[in-house]
């Protein structure tokens, strides 16, 4: 027994000088992994998406020349008719200057039988020391969205950048997620009653 307590005790403060190398190190890997921004004539941003339990995807396109949609602009479209927006943007990635902001369309595209119901989770921005001084008008607006069968969705949305934005490039991220009609019926009456949206 007096043998086993030196190992036991050596043992203990060895884990206690472990874990505590660790967990420095892990603090200083925070507090060291954020850089300084620098201002930027052009700054590349970047819309993705993530989906859950949603069939369809998403696209970002230019608005069309031929009518101008105002902000918050949401409808849907059948199969053969016109459409209020234009070309793809490539790579889902718009260049903007500081002090400036850029007009799209999300555009979802439904060729099923069945209506699509979905909401978007509040989008994230990265690097996160380039997320200060941009406002992102889409789609997290505390609001459930319908596609109906054999028709396209859309959505003018905007990016906005103040004028001493600091960065390069910004990666924005939403998560779409797929639900019922009934879960968007109650999503829709318990919003309106308690939770005001951007657009109030």
């Amino acid at each position: 027994m007096y043998r086993i307590l030196p190992i036991f005790s050596f043992f203990i403060c060895f884990s206690f000088l472990f874990c505590g190398e660790k967990e420095t190190a892990t603090n200083h890997h925070v507090v060291n992994s954020a850089t300084n921004p620098k201002p930027s004539n052009q700054v590349k941003v970047v819309v993705k998406w993530e989906y859950t339990s949603l069939p369809l995807t998403m696209e970002i396109r230019e608005p069309s020349g031929a009518q101008s949609l105002t902000l918050w602009t949401t409808g849907s479209i059948p199969e053969g008719k016109r459409t209020p927006f234009g070309e793809l943007i490539p790579d889902s990635q718009i260049v903007l200057k500081p002090g400036s902001k850029k007009q799209f369309v999300l555009v979802m595209k439904n060729p099923t039988n069945d209506p699509v119901y979905f909401f978007a989770a509040p989008h994230s921005a990265l690097p996160v020391e380039h997320s200060f001084g941009f406002k992102f008008k889409c789609l997290c607006v505390n609001h459930a969205f319908s596609v109906p069968p054999k028709e396209t969705w859309y959505r003018v949305v905007e990016i906005r950048l103040s004028s001493d934005y600091l960065g390069d490039h910004l990666n924005l991220t939403h998560n779409l997620i797929g639900i019922t009609k009934e879960r968007m019926l109650q999503f829709e009456k318990n919003a309106t009653k308690s939770i005001p949206t951007e657009m109030d």
